[in-house]
């Protein structure tokens, strides 16, 4: 765990100096918590949740009569089944699990929004020290902005437990993967270990963005190769270590079942079509972006060769994590989380390099984008307590019922979901029949016999 502990350590201090040295870092910090933590409250239990509230043995609720609600001490045995049943991302999930053996969701609603918090601040230290400048409170509410608006999916990977355990918490593992080997140690069996724990967990972390922050820290480990002839023995473990926990999540029996695709060149090209167009309309802007700031970057001698470096390596990482995506059978746009995470940090480094030595260029550019963020922000809200309101119907129906000595209640249907960080969109939720899947499945949540949903007039 050495090397969590110094990740979790130099997160704390960079918070501690922040906050010291300046306390609008505090401000901005607690302002963007609450903002999320109020989301995250107004989002209750979606889809995947009912079925890792339970000891996992299966996807379908009707083929065993009594299962058996999940516990940590249950979680490895869980997550056992799991892996040779439904896919390899056991470190996920057992954080997921971890989160449903609670009666409320409000633990998990404060620890996420923790993460999110920490998600911030670490883009916000690659950035800093990367570009050799020193941290500026006022990039904290732009880098907030681009999560906002281009983190895809918002609801979904960063509010939804099952969603926000497989994006939002495996970016801050795999981040700290690459942190953690940006510096060269001397070898040790403390490093060792750390480097070998850290290194299992960012490569089991997630299919795409796991490898890719493998391969961010090969070109790393490379760049300092030629520069200094020297290889690190201590990030060369945590990269193998890496690549085996990456390899055991892929080999999974589940996974290869679920993952069955025929993966010849026509199919990989028609995949790489969809990816680009998913994803160039919303990105091409940023990447000029990147661009121009790294030219005027170089041209004004504000940007250092190293730092150049850093900006490619994690481009090349972006594109590696959402292009992996070909070889898929499918592509949810959530599963480019963390090529959006690296295109961010790539961005941010030479935000950094040109104006956080320029005064007022910073607080301007936040001002303006706390006001673009709060006009998006009221219509997500409303769209998402909408959702929740109706949510929280169905959960006192279903409650009443049960109180009455029904076995059956009858609840309001969810309604469509306008906005993507609204959790429910496009997801599964319940339905007009009992025999659905998720009808099944919040009746045995609540241990009652059948539920049937009803449209709200």
């Amino acid at each position: 765990m050495q090397g969590w502990y110094f990740v979790i350590r130099n997160l704390v201090n960079s918070l501690y100096l922040k906050c010291k040295r300046n306390k609008w870092s505090l401000i901005i910090l607690l302002t963007i918590f609450i903002f999320v933590l109020i989301l995250n409250l107004k989002t209750l239990y979606i889809a995947d949740d009912y079925v890792y509230h339970f000891f996992y043995q299966t996807s379908s609720p009707t083929e065993i009569a009594h299962q058996q609600k999940i516990s940590t001490l249950l979680i490895p045995a869980s997550m056992w089944n799991h892996y040779f049943l439904w896919n390899g991302r056991f470190v996920a999930h057992s954080i997921v699990q971890y989160f449903m053996q609670f009666d409320t969701k409000i633990p998990f609603d404060i620890c996420n929004s923790l993460i999110f918090v920490i998600l911030i601040m670490m883009m916000d230290r690659f950035a800093s020290k990367l570009s050799n400048k020193k941290a500026q409170a006022f990039v904290l509410p732009s880098i907030f902005a681009f999560t906002w608006f281009y983190l895809p999916f918002f609801g979904q990977s960063v509010l939804w437990v099952s969603g926000a355990g497989n994006y939002l918490w495996m970016s801050v593992i795999y981040l700290g993967f690459i942190m953690y080997n940006l510096k060269f140690r001397e070898a040790s069996l403390q490093t060792f270990v750390a480097a070998g724990i850290i290194g299992f967990l960012a490569g089991a972390s997630n299919e795409n963005s796991g490898p890719a922050a493998i391969l961010i820290v090969l070109l790393f480990m490379i760049k300092r190769f030629i520069e200094t002839h020297k290889i690190s023995l201590v990030s060369s473990i945590s990269v193998f270590f890496g690549a085996v926990g990456f390899l055991l999540m892929l080999i999974s029996p589940g996974s290869q079942k679920r993952g069955m695709m025929s993966r010849t060149w026509p199919v990989v090209h028609k995949n790489l079509e969809n990816i680009y167009n998913l994803t160039f309309d919303n990105w091409k802007w940023l990447y000029l972006l990147v661009i121009v700031l790294m030219i005027a970057g170089v041209v004004l001698k504000k940007l250092s060769i190293d730092s150049c470096w850093s900006i490619i390596f994690f481009m090349v990482g972006h594109f590696a994590a959402v292009y992996a995506m070909a070889l898929s059978p499918e592509e949810p746009q959530r599963t480019f989380f963390g090529g959006v995470i690296f295109l961010g940090i790539a961005l941010f480094i030479p935000v950094y390099a040109l104006f956080s030595e320029v005064k007022l260029v910073l607080p301007v550019l936040s001002i303006l984008m706390i006001i673009l963020f709060v006009r998006s922000y009221v219509p997500a809200y409303q769209d998402i307590n909408q959702s929740y309101q109706v949510n929280k119907m169905q959960y006192e129906k279903i409650l009443t019922a049960k109180k009455e000595g029904k076995n059956s209640a009858h609840v309001p249907i969810l309604p469509v979901a306008k906005s993507t960080y609204n959790a429910t969109y496009q997801t599964f939720t319940l339905d007009e029949p009992s025999d659905q899947l998720m009808n099944l499945w919040v009746a045995k949540y609540f241990d009652i016999g059948k539920v049937y949903g009803y449209h709200i007039k």
